[in-house]
């Protein structure tokens, strides 16, 4: 690669080019395994396409990815057919260019870390939740939505290990959820463009050789940053409403803040914290059940010496993205999903704007699995590893050890 002058008009390259290109802005700190290999192979084609919408409508066509040490898929298939993948910041613009691609689906999800001075009960937990799911909670005028039986959202009590000169109290819980209230237009445009009516009306379609993505412009895409804006609050407020249910009053506020959600016009982070984002500068990463959490105090990333050394620095400057880089601010909010019988993407076969991603097996790589929609593949939750590497790229600095004591997974 690099073969690509910057003055080129990317609609006048091959598709081959165009992927080859679009490798080129991807910035990856991933483990390399077989999640995060899969992860880039469908980036390149998500970027792709933002490439080509960005030129047609006048913006530098420059869209970047870099992931954080979490990098892997997306098990949402719209998003993950949108050749989008998972952990990470999402960019394509300076902040303050009024096009919104919607195809990836903010849903503000994220953490909130309560600290406790004595250990609670679990039982006493599981009646307290059983009383909150059949009582009517609100926030505002807004009715919770309960999401925390979802997916990976759960509640988590951990005693605390402090590695740092902060006054933490003894034991401390987690929270994880989103705001599914807002994903259709109940409360307004909507977050989630396949949930939406109103969001897919006002909705630009752009077809593209490498398939569809929905874009919003101008006065509808400020009206949708508002909206995010508005749904971040909540999703912020909902966790903490929650928490009063629990655990009473008896708590205080370690950290709270989203690793799933629109920045601004042109910066998603994509399952990965913002460690310019939260006051308190402190941010989660979770791991298994059995292994312990951490909480890190956020570093200003990447710095030169870890661009060198990752080789990014030639290409950053060459793409004119230094200062991208310099200004990542990304932490990984958890292991991410690890494919244990995938070693590698071999090729990718493409048909009717479907990609099938031939994998080599782990233990037989002359065997290959192929799949198009990955949110059945067989997975775990990855491990320290993901620590290690974020203490290797400097990008925050361990000030907590949470050991598990139990998770209530509902």
């Amino acid at each position: 690669m690099g073969s690509f002058e910057l003055s080129n008009k990317v609609s006048e390259l091959s598709k081959t080019d165009l992927l080859q290109r679009a490798n080129d802005f991807i910035f990856s700190t991933g483990l390399n395994d077989g999640a995060s290999k899969l992860c880039r192979a469908n980036m390149k084609y998500g970027l792709a396409q933002f490439h080509l919408i960005q030129e047609k409508y006048g913006f530098e066509p420059k869209a970047t990815f870099i992931s954080s040490p979490d990098e892997t898929i997306s098990k949402n298939n719209f998003r993950w057919n949108s050749g989008l993948g998972y952990g990470g910041r999402l960019n394509w613009g300076s902040g303050k260019d009024k096009l919104v691609f919607l195809n990836i689906k903010p849903n503000c999800c994220g953490i909130l870390v309560g600290g406790l001075e004595e250990l609670p009960d679990p039982y006493e937990i599981i009646k307290k939740i059983d009383s909150v799911k059949s009582t009517e909670l609100y926030s505002g005028d807004i009715l919770i939505n309960w999401d925390y039986g979802i997916s990976n959202h759960f509640i988590n009590c951990y005693e605390t290990k402090n590695l740092s000169n902060l006054d933490f109290p003894p034991y401390m819980f987690m929270i994880h959820g989103s705001a599914p209230e807002f994903r259709d237009d109940k409360y307004g445009i909507g977050l989630y463009i396949d949930g939406s009516k109103s969001l897919m009306s006002r909705a630009i379609k752009e077809t593209t050789e490498f398939g569809t993505q929905f874009v919003l412009l101008d006065s509808d895409a400020k009206e949708y940053l508002e909206f995010n804006k508005k749904a971040l609050i909540f999703s912020n407020v909902k966790r903490e409403i929650v928490a009063m249910n629990l655990f009473s009053s008896k708590f205080t506020v370690i950290c709270n803040s989203a690793h799933q959600f629109l920045k601004d016009y042109n910066n998603m982070y994509i399952g990965s914290n913002c460690t310019e984002s939260d006051s308190s500068n402190i941010f989660p990463t979770t791991l298994r059940a059995d292994l312990s959490s951490y909480l890190f105090r956020g570093k200003n990333n990447f710095s030169e010496t870890t661009l060198k050394n990752n080789d990014f620095l030639e290409r950053a400057n060459r793409l004119e993205m230094l200062d991208l880089l310099l200004n990542a601010n990304l932490l990984p909010h958890g292991g991410g999903y690890r494919l244990p019988d995938i070693s590698q993407v071999q090729k990718v076969l493409e048909y009717k704007d479907q990609r099938y991603f031939a994998c080599e097996l782990m233990k037989d790589r002359n065997k290959l699995k192929i799949v198009r929609n990955v949110k059945e593949l067989q997975f775990e939750y990855r491990g320290r590893d993901v620590i290690l590497k974020t203490l290797q790229l400097d990008l925050g600095e361990i000030i907590a050890r949470l050991n598990p004591i139990f998770s209530l997974k509902l």
